[in-house]
């Protein structure tokens, strides 16, 4: 009996922690974004992600996660912390 309630409780752990892994793992869309959103990118403050999201709407979107180095005070480190929480949706890619 105990070594079944034992593996019950390791079941429910194993898929509670699979869920939460899966959830942070999930990466947002850059051209769908918010200001709010964007600031929680390592090194991005409010004026930089507001520049990020005027760039973007002027483009109506971006196809391409490269083309952010195009923004004032985005570089190379930057876009790769960006990249780690977002990217470009297959239909941005295609237009």
């Amino acid at each position: 009996m105990r070594k079944n309630k034992f593996l019950i409780l390791f079941i429910i752990f194993f898929l509670f922690n699979n869920v939460i892994v899966n959830a942070e793992t999930k990466k947002l869309d850059i051209n769908k974004t918010t200001v709010e959103e964007i600031m929680k990118v390592k090194g991005i403050g409010k004026k930089k992600a507001e520049a990020i999201i005027n760039f973007i709407k002027q483009r109506k979107g971006i196809k391409n996660m490269n083309e952010l180095l195009e923004v004032k005070g985005v570089g190379k480190k930057t876009l790769e912390n960006i990249k780690k929480m977002f990217e470009v949706k297959e239909s941005y890619k295609k237009k």
